[in-house]
């Protein structure tokens, strides 16, 4: 029971504190969280690989046909072992994907995967 307490003390504040900084989670009731952005396939995929690569944050793409074309949709899987500070960490770090993303700092490289 700890355990359960403790994963959903994490998954309300990820998901909390992401809604709070205006992301678009849509409806769910479960840990996995998903997070929406506009974008492409191949924004997606840098996201992901800057995520992992930079702030070492794992997150698992869902494309196009699962989600509608120019739409992003990032899935997150917190655990009981997480922390309060990871999740604010997480919370900063899609802040800053999303500004990025915004910036169209994504768009310029591998933009033939859009095309798939």
């Amino acid at each position: 029971p700890e355990l359960r307490e403790k994963l959903w003390t994490i998954v309300n504040a990820l998901q909390d504190g992401l809604k709070k900084e205006g992301f678009n989670l849509g409806n769910t009731e479960s840990p996995v969280t998903p997070v929406m952005l506009n974008g492409t396939v191949g924004e997606a995929t840098q996201i992901t690989f800057d995520l992992r690569e930079n702030y070492n944050i794992f997150c698992s793409i869902v494309s196009y046909p699962v989600v509608p074309k120019g739409v992003i949709l990032l899935r997150l899987i917190p655990t009981s072992v997480h922390t309060l500070e990871d999740v604010e960490y997480t919370i900063k770090a899609f802040k800053e994907v999303k500004e990025k993303l915004e910036k169209h700092a994504y768009s310029t490289e591998m933009a033939s995967i859009d095309n798939v």
